[in-house]
């Protein structure tokens, strides 16, 4: 990622300039993240609030509260799963109908990360995943300025349905394996997570006929699976998006051919990286991108499941989120 989009918000080095963090994490945070990060934090004299989220959409309306009370400064403790809801809620509804170039406002909210090992989203930005090292990370007024993708495909009615993304989003096999990682496994144990998903996956996907459409051309491939990515990793911290640039303007477009064994085979080069370039493997750079497909691909932002499939089309909106590093 490039340095030039971190900078202090406000001059002065002012230990929260951005007020009091809320801390929001899910049901594996609970255990001991979520207290270990309290006490690193208390270390520095903050005593910082904290909620869990038990249950799908709790992080979200959390958060939606606490910005309607005036909080400004909401950070995501755990698994992708609760830095999504997180980054809806920064978002909000206008996300889905504003204009591709038009930033998020400087004293907007700002989205703390502490992936405690479990999330795509911090990896991106070399977050640390020990909870006193993050605490230290939430300190100071350094941000970055994130583009946030936009998907609408058509959802489990048959209508059109939009959403956002931070990290990536999905379809076909990628998004099978994303959607299943054990939102409870310990770090230690994340490649035993990493491979029940994708055995469960490989059952559930096939590939089908599909035709790409980028700002600059139009491609027809047998796909298995596409990643549309603003951020470096996805499907359980694998690198999947090498050279994804949170703050081009654009979106990183992984697209694998051929059938869905094929993908897992390259499972270990794709977790460091080591997949592009190779002749099944298709990489494009573009602002847009649209996937209409023969057959139904599944769908997933950030690792979140979503009802649904192509048609889709994604796009990017420019500096629309403040991630603190």
């Amino acid at each position: 990622m490039t340095r030039s989009a971190i900078r202090p918000v406000r001059p002065g080095g002012e230990t929260l300039p951005f007020g009091m963090p809320l801390l929001i994490g899910d049901g594996a945070a609970s255990s001991s993240g979520m207290t270990e990060l309290r006490r690193a934090l208390a270390g520095y004299g903050i005593a910082a609030n904290s909620s869990i989220a038990h249950t799908v959409g709790q992080a979200r309306r959390t958060a939606l509260a606490a910005l309607a009370d005036g909080t400004r400064f909401l950070v995501a403790v755990g698994g992708d799963r609760v830095a999504h809801e997180l980054v809806e809620a920064i978002a909000g509804p206008e996300a889905l109908t504003r204009a591709p170039d038009d930033p998020a406002p400087d004293d907007g909210p700002v989205l703390g990360l502490v992936g405690l090992g479990r999330q795509d989203l911090a990896a991106t930005f070399g977050l640390p995943e020990d909870p006193a090292e993050a605490a230290r990370h939430l300190l100071g007024g350094n941000v970055f300025s994130a583009d946030l993708g936009r998907a609408r495909w058509h959802g489990g009615d048959g209508e059109e349905t939009a959403g956002v993304f931070a990290n990536a989003a999905e379809l076909g096999y990628p998004a099978e394996v994303s959607s299943r990682q054990p939102a409870r496994l310990p770090a230690r144990l994340a490649r035993v997570g990493r491979l029940a998903s994708a055995l469960t996956a490989l059952r559930r996907t096939s590939s089908t006929p599909a035709r790409l459409t980028l700002a600059h051309a139009s491609v027809d491939l047998r796909l298995s699976g596409l990643i549309v990515a603003n951020g470096q990793f996805s499907m359980g911290r694998s690198k999947v998006a090498p050279r994804a640039l949170p703050d081009d303007g654009r979106l990183n477009v992984i697209a694998f051919e051929g059938e869905p064994l094929g993908v897992y085979a390259k499972s270990g080069r794709i977790y460091f990286g080591d997949h592009v370039p190779d002749p099944t493997v298709r990489e494009y750079q573009s602002p847009t991108v649209e996937i209409d497909s023969a057959e139904p691909l599944a769908v997933a932002l950030d690792g979140v499941p979503y009802p649904g499939g192509p048609p889709a089309s994604f796009d990017v909106l420019r500096d629309a989120l403040r991630i603190k590093v």
